[in-house]
Parts: C-alpha cells; structure tokens; sequence
C-alpha cells in the first residue's frame, strides 16, 4: 500500500512539474547549507521535463495546526529528519514556488499555497518525496504521506517523559498486557476526519495527546499532538490507538481506530467524526434543536468576544476573525451543501463566496454550547469491553449572521473588521517579533 502510494505521489509530481519563476524564498535567499541538502524553486531539477529524480522516502511524527492570526497551515515536526516543503500555488504549474524549512523538533508557518511537497534530505544527490498537502478554501487540508517503517523511529526520544504507552515501555507487548483506562474522546475534544480516504486525528481539548500506530510487521509511529493540533494518519493497514496522559502510570486509551485494506472497521472503541465533534459543541444544521429558534438559544456579544468579519465588494471569500479566547463555528452553504467550519481562538478562516450569487448566502458564526453534559467512557468488566456512551449537547449559542448577495453585505449582526485596521494589527504583530 505505501510502496503504491509512493509512486504515485512521486508520478504526480514529477508530471506537474514546469518552469519555475523566483520567489522570495528562492535559492538565492535560503541558507546555502540548507538550499544543498533539498530540492529548492531555483535548482535544475525542478523543471517541465516530468522526472526529477525523485526517490521515495518516509516521514514520521508530523502534526499541524493553524496560525493564530493568520489562519495559515502550520507544520510541526517531531520527528527524526528534516523537512523540506516546496509550496506551489496551482499544478500544474510551479511559477511564485517558495521553500520552507522545517528541522526536526521545529514549528514553521507555510505560505499560502493550494499544494505542499514535503521531502526529507537528498539521498545520494537526488531529493526524497515523502508526502503532500492539498488545501482549499475552507476545507481541512489533505495529507498523503509515506509513513515510517518498523525499527525507523527511535521510540524513546519521542516520549523522554514516559506520558503515553509506546514501544519500549515495560507494559507494552507483555503477555498479560497493560492495566489500560478508558476516556471518553469528546470529552477531551478528540475527533477525526476523512477527506478522499484520508484520516487526521484532531485534538481540540486543553491537554496533549499521542497516536500510536501498529501494523502487522511492528510498530510504525508515535505522534504527539498538542492542544489545537491534528495529526494526519498514514495509508496502510494499521491500528492506531489515541491516548491521553496515563492515569496513575496507567495507558489511558480515547479511542483506535483500525484500518484494512483502505477500509476504516469498526471497533469497540470508536473515534468520533468531525459531524460528531461539531454537533456536540455547537448548533449545527444536523443538530435535533436547528430548528429551535432563537428564543431557545443564548445570544453572545461578539464584538466583546473579538468575532469580526472582512470582506471587500465584489470578492469572492470572505474572512471571519477570532480573536478572543473561545472557540466559534460558521454554518454556511458550500457547494449546495450545508457546511460547518470551525475557527480556534485567536485565529480566522477564509471562506468561499459566489460573488455573483442573486440570493443571500448566510454565513452564522454560533459559539460553544453550555452545561452540555460529558458521555461515559469504555470500561472493561466480567471479561470484555463495554463500549461509552456519547454525551447531551447543552444549549446552543450565536453570534449572528452575516449576508452576502451579489457581492454586498446585504446584512451584518457581526462587526466588521476594516482592512486597513487588520494590515495594521499584522504590521503590530510583526513589530512584536522582531
């Protein structure tokens, strides 16, 4: 599955490759020592003539979130190699391509970019694909990667602090096995999603979290994911168990997940989806009180709790800003299907908008449901597993509406941000890091 999964990452590549023209991250601005170990915008090899050399390779311990901010995609690598990330804003094409570098136990930002290319260093003069993200407007981005093989990551460097049930540890493959204890994941803000057959795990609870995979040959990987990061999953026939911290020394297990050959089983432990995630926290078009109205809702003050919107006559996204410290959602129409995003504290979404569009398109910012009671966790008892129970959404709350037609805000119930204000807030927030 992997080695097939390669070649075709490293075919699609190689044929969407063209000229490329200087960027600011060009080779001319990347650290030499850097620029010698990847494939850069400005070497040779990144051309139209379809093969570039590629060689397959693998990735471990990589997780991402969104800047706070600038809602732009961020990688976080725990794992054993460096990363390299050419950024290309269409294929194909890789005219405006900029290169990121992400060393091992690093965090680095990426450019605006509908595909990523991650590589680790040359082998032998030639680069080494591992993976790529694809991202658009207001959809969780996609990861296809080449995950580890047995025996490739050193276990104990990951965990030095013993947190989570992993490889090495003096309770993980004994015959009686280890005394585990079961949490409920939405209790600790645990959810996955699928997007074209591929998963993440995303952790949006107040504490870290780790997913261990296990295939048929050995262990694979273990990914630490703090909170507001998600994990991406890859392809393959494996068991990934996601775990809290242990519980008086003990393996605390949120849920596994368990995939053959490309299909998701089902197991006693189920990981919610994102439907799931949502409709727990916030008012949402599947949820049984949509229809409630807002007589039966909470009604928030969202210029106090910093919920702003952007938009400019005429465009064809617009930006729904966060910056308080709560959590919000957008229910919107995307494609003539009901959508909900959510947006973390202290960052935005850009969303799509039909600017043509001759009726309104109504974007509802809602907040975090309260007094929602907490589900009961899996115990083990007489023998076998006893599957939890999922908890009792609370009472919905909201922000308001914004409504656009025909490239008007048409009405508002949420501030707006003035641009000129927002380029000013970022030229701030660039003067702080200096």
């Amino acid at each position: 599955m992997q080695a097939q999964m390669t070649s075709v990452s490293v075919a699609s590549v190689a044929l969407h490759a063209t000229a490329s023209a200087l960027h600011l991250d060009s080779a001319a601005s990347i650290d030499h020592r850097i620029a010698e170990r990847f494939l850069t915008p400005d070497d040779a090899e990144w051309t139209n003539d379809g093969a570039t050399g590629w060689l397959p390779g693998h990735v471990s311990g990589l997780s991402y979130s969104l800047a706070p901010g600038s809602g732009r995609l961020v990688l976080h690598n725990r794992g054993a190699r460096d990363l390299g990330v050419l950024s290309t804003p269409h294929l194909p094409g890789t005219d405006d391509t900029a290169f990121t570098h992400v060393p091992t136990g690093g965090s680095a930002d990426l450019p605006d970019a509908e595909f990523h290319i991650l590589q680790t260093a040359r082998r032998d003069g030639r680069p080494v694909l591992v993976g790529q993200i694809t991202v658009a407007d207001g959809a969780e981005p996609q990861f296809v990667l080449d995950g580890p093989v047995p025996g490739e990551v050193d276990w104990g460097s990951l965990d030095p602090q013993g947190e989570f049930w992993k490889p090495g540890d003096v309770d993980f493959g004994t015959p009686g096995g280890p005394s585990f204890v079961f949490a409920d994941p939405m209790a600790h803000g645990v959810h996955q999603t699928r997007v074209d057959g591929e998963i993440a795990i995303h952790n949006r609870g107040d504490e870290r979290i780790a997913v261990l995979t296990l295939a048929a040959d050995g262990p694979r990987d273990l990914v630490i994911a703090e909170p507001g990061e998600s994990v991406p999953l890859a392809p393959g026939d494996a068991v990934s168990y996601i775990q809290a911290a242990r519980t008086d020394s003990c393996p605390t297990i949120l849920g596994v997940l368990w995939f053959v050959g490309g299909e998701q089983k089902p197991t006693p432990l189920p990981v919610p989806s994102r439907r799931d995630h949502l409709d727990h926290h916030y008012l949402t078009p599947w949820s049984a009180d949509w229809d409630s109205g807002y007589s039966d809702q909470i009604h928030l003050d969202a210029e106090v709790s910093g919920v702003t919107y952007q938009y400019r006559a005429g465009a064809d996204t617009v930006t729904i800003r966060n910056t308080g410290d709560d959590p919000i959602a957008v229910v919107y129409t995307r494609d003539d299907e009901r959508v909900v995003a959510e947006i973390g504290p202290r960052t935005r979404r850009t969303l799509p908008v039909r600017a043509d569009a001759s009726t309104g398109q109504v974007f509802s910012v809602v907040g975090r449901r309260v007094d929602s009671e907490p589900g009961r966790a899996a115990v083990y008892s007489a023998g076998r597993l006893i599957p939890g129970t999922s908890g009792k959404p609370g009472t919905a709350t909201n922000y308001g509406s914004v409504v656009i037609m025909l490239g008007v805000v048409v009405y508002s119930a949420i501030p707006k941000k003035n641009l000129y204000l927002a380029w000013s807030d970022r030229r701030r927030r660039l003067r702080r890091t200096r």
